[in-house]
């Protein structure tokens, strides 16, 4: 009995340690509204904002990390109605997110002599911030469709789409789940591409690199960046990690530290440049976003 006790106990230890881990590694998500085509319904409406909160919990239920922008942004004043997807990806941007879900509500309202039926449909994309990649796309139509009845209002227009956007909503929250889970490996950490600049070491250095970059935290995969300018002391790679820049400038501290070599090391954004120096020297100009 005391030796079950003690393997419970210890796998209760297990999770809690690592369930913290796990919470922080995940992606971080806005979801926004691009109404700025005349066709789309207006993000300050009833049905818009009904859509995006089924969205928002479909997201939530799954254990996603996803961010509200008035939350998050310090103006209050700010308008946000009408903007441009270079507009909302900027705001996403300037929020630290690591996934942008753009969508957009289309009330497809057909009318005859007596009344009007609204057969909404939500389209968007999900893009990746901070490397611009597009993620996927999605469309989805409502299954449902509401009459009106003559004479409506534009009241009666809202209340017959926000009947049937929760919904809708629902639908595309679901798809969304999927889509994103692609992109998160196991232990819940968004793979990303880094661009990885080895510069000042010789050939038989960066090999004995190429090898420790398989032993980094979230690694993925690595090779030669095709287009970049090569040559001895200088190698570019495409790295794909689930790691944060601080899990991978600790792993490099590492390596530098094993190979008993001294280097500075320099993030941006997605890029990292290491280069053999007189001693390690770690500059970081940005705040990582999960």
């Amino acid at each position: 009995m005391r030796h079950l006790l003690f393997i419970f106990l210890s796998c209760i230890l297990f999770v809690l340690q690592i369930t913290p881990a796990f919470a922080t590694d995940l992606p971080r998500l806005l979801i926004l509204g691009n109404d700025h085509s005349r066709d789309t319904i207006r993000n300050d409406s009833r049905p818009f904002n009904q859509v995006l909160d089924s969205i928002s919990n479909a997201l939530l239920d799954e254990g996603f990390d996803v961010k509200d922008e008035a939350a998050l942004s310090q103006s209050s004043t700010q308008v946000k109605s009408r903007r441009s997807q270079s507009q909302l990806l900027q705001v996403a941007r300037n929020l630290g997110i690591d996934i942008a879900v753009i969508f957009s509500v289309y009330p497809n309202m057909k009318k005859n002599e007596n009344s009007m039926r609204i057969h909404p449909r939500v389209s968007g994309r999900l893009i990746s911030v901070f490397d611009g990649s597009r993620l996927g796309n999605f469309d989805i139509k409502s299954q449902l469709s509401v009459p009106v009845e003559k004479p409506y209002s534009r009241n009666d227009q809202q209340e017959a789409m926000t009947e049937i956007a929760g919904r809708l909503g629902r639908e595309v929250g679901e798809v969304l789940t999927d889509r994103i889970a692609q992109y998160v490996d196991a232990e819940g950490g968004m793979i990303k591409e880094w661009e990885l600049n080895i510069e000042g070491f010789n050939n038989d250095e960066i090999m004995d690199m190429e090898d420790m970059f398989q032993t980094f935290d979230g690694y993925d995969s690595h090779r030669i960046k095709p287009n970049a300018y090569n040559k001895n002391g200088h190698s570019t790679f495409l790295y794909r990690s689930s790691a944060d820049s601080a899990k991978l400038k600790s792993n490099i501290v590492n390596m530098l530290a094993q190979m008993n070599v001294k280097g500075d090391i320099k993030i941006h954004e997605l890029t990292i440049t290491v280069s053999k120096g007189r001693g390690i020297k770690i500059i970081i100009d940005h705040v990582d976003s999960w």
